[in-house]
């Protein structure tokens, strides 16, 4: 491995579980490790991210240059969400929702997540660039197009829960019904346009992600 790519696994504590996981009788090897993962996710709880609607209606991007402005409508219209380039003071619409979503910028300010509550059984979420000649990524179906055997459920939900870096989030898919009554937690990390692999070290019960919802962060 080069340099240059084990600097890059170095920021992702799932990459860096699977490194460590192969030692897992040396306790000394996995306790940095998971201190490492501890840290990161308290940086991510940082990143800029706001639900929609709410007593704030915008939300500015990291680098300062655009904003995401919620435009409330009549009743019975859905919530329409535009972003503004503060430089050029250009808006375009970029998303509409009916009931809430959740807003998260990647880092560079170069595209969004957003989780969209669009039903109470189901959610639709996804990665928006900035650049509107860049196509939009669907979340639920890159990981059913990239991985096997996703667990499936009555009632099924998608979340970036933050950005690893500006191409690389962390994914939580998790439901509960048919095969799967008690309910499941996955967790991905996903390349934008590019692979999906689970993370190494999956949510278990005490971590409370799985109970978390979309807009419980």
């Amino acid at each position: 491995m080069s340099e240059a790519n084990r600097q890059a696994e170095s920021k992702d504590p799932y990459s860096l579980a699977v490194a460590v996981g192969a030692a897992r009788n040396s306790h000394r090897r996995m306790r940095p490790a998971f201190v490492l993962a501890a840290l990161f996710v308290l940086a991510a709880q940082a990143q800029t991210f706001r639900n929609f609607p709410g007593r704030k209606s915008d939300l500015t991007s990291p680098s300062g240059r655009y904003v995401i402005q919620n435009v409330e409508r009549d009743e019975g219209r859905p919530f329409v969400l535009s972003v503004k380039d503060k430089t050029t003071g250009k808006s375009r619409t970029v998303y509409q929702y009916g009931r809430c979503a959740s807003v998260l910028w990647s880092p560079d300010s170069r595209h969004f997540a957003i989780a969209d509550a669009a039903g109470s059984d189901y959610t639709q979420t996804k990665i928006i660039p900035v650049d509107e000649s860049a196509p939009e990524i669907d979340v639920q179906k890159e990981i059913l197009d990239k991985v096997n055997s996703v667990p499936d459920g009555h009632h099924e939900y998608f979340y970036v829960a933050y950005w690893i870096d500006s191409r690389r989030t962390v994914i939580y898919h998790w439901g509960y019904g048919g095969e799967l009554p008690d309910g499941f937690c996955e967790c991905y990390v996903y390349r934008l346009n590019g692979p999906v692999r689970r993370c190494a070290r999956q949510p278990k019960d005490s971590d409370r992600v799985c109970s978390q919802t979309i807009l419980g962060r």
